[in-house]
């Protein structure tokens, strides 16, 4: 029987996706991991199929802060981590402490002891394929759409609403005429098209974020899941390498965004 462990650490890069809601989770912020492990008895034994898929088991299936409690259902996280958060979740001891005292509150959330902070206690519908590889929403009659349902507790539904109607008006327009509004803003122009439709979407609702203090090479980026900006870093020409930063640095109390600018 497998046993399971639960790990918190703050996010490395803004390349791993959340196994629950496939979006992308944001650099520094603290995402929380399941890991399901065989038990010692079955490790030991088997055949190479056996203990490939003993390895497989192994892997951390990373989550978004609000997500872990929609992975297993209440009874499930009361039955393998009755304990604490510190003894449950491994990571716990490198965490700052008020990010330790919000996993001990997620923790209890998924138990079922508490709702979740910031939550409205509605569960987020996750986009399903279609035959022909295409997601659709699998909503309830009279639901909001999905995309709208997990509204971020940093912003205010005007910012929302505004986040929203510019993301409908960038879905008609191409690529090329993405890259070319990022581009006149300062922001970077790749990645896939729903990529530059929320990149671009965001900053015409709520302005353009500031050049980043620290490295003065890349555009800040705001994450939804803390509410702060960080560095996503920058390209050095000079080294031919890309470079990280930590920037704004934590003595960066205020951050003005610039209006968007269209092309002329």
């Amino acid at each position: 029987m497998p046993s399971f462990t639960l790990e918190a650490e703050y996010s490395k890069s803004n390349r791993a996706a959340c196994r629950h809601c496939k979006a992308k989770i944001d650099k520094d912020v603290v995402r929380v991991g399941l890991k399901a492990g065989a038990a010692d008895e079955e490790q030991a034994g088997g055949d190479a199929e056996s203990r490939q898929s003993s390895h497989m088991m192994d892997a951390v299936k990373w989550y978004h802060f609000d997500c872990l409690p929609r992975a297993k259902g209440k009874a499930w996280f009361k039955k393998h981590f009755p304990g604490d958060a510190a003894t449950s979740f491994t990571g716990f001891e490198a965490l700052k402490p008020e990010d330790q005292k919000q996993v001990e509150t997620l923790l209890s959330a998924c138990r079922g002891e508490i709702a979740l902070p910031g939550a409205s206690g509605e569960s987020v519908i996750t986009p399903v394929k279609e035959a022909g590889g295409k997601r659709k929403g699998t909503e309830a009659p009279g639901a909001e759409p999905a995309a709208k349902a997990a509204k971020s507790a940093f912003l205010s539904q005007e910012q929302a609403d505004a986040i929203a109607a510019a993301t409908a008006t960038f879905a008609s327009k191409n690529v090329a005429m993405l890259g070319a509004l990022l581009a006149k803003n300062g922001l970077p122009k790749s990645g896939r098209k729903e990529e530059l439709v929320e990149r671009a979407a965001e900053c015409k609702a709520l302005g353009v974020p500031p050049t980043c203090t620290l490295c003065e090479k890349a555009k800040l980026k705001f994450s939804h899941q803390s509410g702060k900006f960080s560095c996503p870093g920058f390209f050095d020409a000079d080294d031919s390498k890309f470079k990280r930063c930590k920037g704004p640095g934590d003595e960066v109390t205020t951050l003005e965004r610039v209006p968007w600018q269209e092309l002329m």
